[in-house]
């Protein structure tokens, strides 16, 4: 006969486990609204959802690419293989303090940057399609010097998270909607990725 004591650690330890294999119900949430063919995989620091099969790469869109645009119809299978993904980063969820302190930081960098930007005249120099172009020495010389001090202070912003899921604070990555440029075979794969990001949107308050 079990002692009383262990009968009690047991019952502990087994309910631990439930809790710790019990999902957090707003990603259960997200990953029922997901098209068929999707798969949702999130640990404490990734999330990431996924089309089940890889597709075929048939090129890719820009967005300064002509409005209409001719083109062959590429052969199927004829590009390369990619598993269509959208990642994003996790955090524990953000505490109202966090945000507030982290928002402040970025309100007296972006008053610096703009200080820097009068420092230096940057205004002054002509610019072509939003592109600074100096036509003297002493201009170029104001826009590197700009440049480097700009860099310094852009490090220093503190990146907000886009929004909250459940028990976590969700970040875009650098590659997060990157694939969505791409064209592919099946096509129908890159119109369910784009109402995927909308998806998030709408389940990440």
């Amino acid at each position: 006969m079990a002692r009383p004591w262990m009968s009690i650690a047991i019952g502990i330890l087994a309910v631990a486990r439930v809790a710790a294999a019990e999902p957090d119900p707003a990603f259960a949430r997200l990953e029922k609204a997901l098209p068929p063919g999707w798969t949702l995989l999130a640990t404490d620091t990734e999330l990431v959802i996924r089309h089940d099969r890889p597709c075929y790469v048939t090129g890719s869109h820009h967005d300064n690419a002509p409005a209409v645009e001719a083109r062959t119809a590429p052969a199927p299978g004829g590009g390369q293989l990619v598993t269509i993904q959208l990642r994003y980063r996790l955090e524990p969820r953000w505490t109202d303090k966090q945000l507030t302190a982290a928002k402040a930081t970025n309100d007296r960098i972006g008053g610096e940057l703009r200080a820097l930007g009068a420092r230096y005249h940057v205004d002054a120099i002509h610019k072509s399609k939003g592109q600074p172009l100096p036509a003297t020495p002493d201009e170029q010389a104001r826009l590197v010097a700009y440049e480097a001090a700009r860099a310094q202070l852009t490090a220093r912003l503190v990146k907000l998270p886009r929004c909250n899921l459940g028990d976590a604070s969700v970040f875009d990555g650098e590659d997060t909607y990157a694939q969505l440029l791409l064209e592919v075979d099946a096509p129908e794969v890159m119109t369910e990725a784009h109402h995927i990001a909308l998806l998030m949107k709408q389940h990440c308050g």
